[in-house]
């Protein structure tokens, strides 16, 4: 959110407004991210250990949401900040393909006919969508390794997580012109990866952001070379869980709220856009002020009405399944 509100106003031509080296706070949250899904993921994989049961819980806790997102752009906000006539909106196919390029995680970078054409980033209704392709293709190889016998306990983890990390480096030293989805699968990848590592030698790890306090100076050392941002995801990983898992001398920690966060991740973009199509906010501390509690409803509502009620039918699956098995 915090980078957005600054590409909102102003564009996304003139880069990140928030950098160190070249390493955008957007950049180091996506990175972040994909390391807390790797640990989450794999703590799915070791209680569920079945293939139906694990599936669902991924569809459950993504599609539900996605889907009201999809048609909510279509059909209600859409209409409404389009720069294009209507019957040029509702019959042009750039319309209808969005929904279908959301459900299926495809192109998400321009929206339905027209929407903010007139905004600094025009025709963006939630581009931010692009991260949940690699989310689902790192859903589905954790699921492949874990149930093929090639991804339990930490020495596999982290046998997987250098010959990624191998991979990446080689790409961005050698091959800088190879496809950006394989760059991506890779750079992404390895942080799912470092996260699932995390999770498996959780026991083995201490709870202090000692790994931190050396790699995070490495970093800012390396600049803009790739091999800083292995030392960044480490670094970030270190804190990360420390904060998550610390008890922080007594302080709340907010471990028991509703977990708002999908619904921040796909709405945050279109309330920003949105903002400014009406002109209620166009600077980044407006777009702050006004979209932070915007989000927040929108997410909450997302929650309590789609996602929680979605999520309540993984448990009734798995007893479906245990009395199949019975059976």
């Amino acid at each position: 959110m915090i980078e957005h509100i600054f590409v909102v106003p102003h564009g996304i031509a003139g880069g990140p407004f928030v950098a160190i080296h070249g390493w955008s706070i957007g950049y180091v949250a996506v990175n972040g991210f994909f390391i807390l899904s790797g640990f989450l993921i794999a703590g799915s994989l070791e209680h569920r250990a079945n293939v139906a049961s694990y599936t669902a819980s991924r569809v459950l806790r993504i599609l539900p949401a996605l889907l009201v997102l999809a048609i909510s752009s279509t059909l209600l906000i859409g209409p409404v900040v389009t720069t294009a006539s209507m019957p040029e909106y509702w019959t042009s196919a750039q319309t209808w393909l969005y929904p279908v390029n959301v459900m299926l995680f495809m192109d998400t970078s321009q929206g339905p006919l027209g929407v903010f054409g007139n905004n600094p980033a025009p025709g963006e209704f939630s581009a931010t969508l692009w991260t949940l392709r690699y989310e689902v293709l790192a859903y589905i190889g954790a699921a492949v390794l874990f149930f093929a016998g090639f991804a339990r306990g930490w020495r596999a983890y982290l046998f997987l997580l250098v010959v990624a990390t191998a991979g990446y480096l080689v790409i961005k030293f050698y091959s800088p012109d190879i496809p950006v989805i394989i760059t991506l699968t890779l750079r992404l990848g390895t942080a799912f990866l470092l996260g699932m590592l995390m999770y498996s030698a959780r026991h083995r790890l201490p709870l202090l952001p000692i790994v931190a306090v050396f790699a995070l100076p490495i970093w800012y050392w390396m600049g803009s070379s790739p091999l800083a941002e292995t030392f960044l995801n480490l670094g970030l990983a270190s804190i990360l869980f420390w904060l998550a898992f610390s008890k922080l001398g007594g302080l709340p920690t907010f471990a028991n709220m509703p977990d708002w966060s999908y619904g921040i991740y796909i709405w945050h973009y279109p309330v920003m856009q949105t903002l400014w199509h009406f002109d209620l906010a166009r600077t980044p501390l407006g777009l702050f002020l006004w979209s932070v509690p915007l989000t927040f409803l929108i997410s909450a509502l997302s929650w309590h009405f789609v996602e929680k009620p979605a999520l309540s039918w993984k448990q009734k699956f798995r007893d479906q399944n245990a009395s199949c098995r019975r059976l």
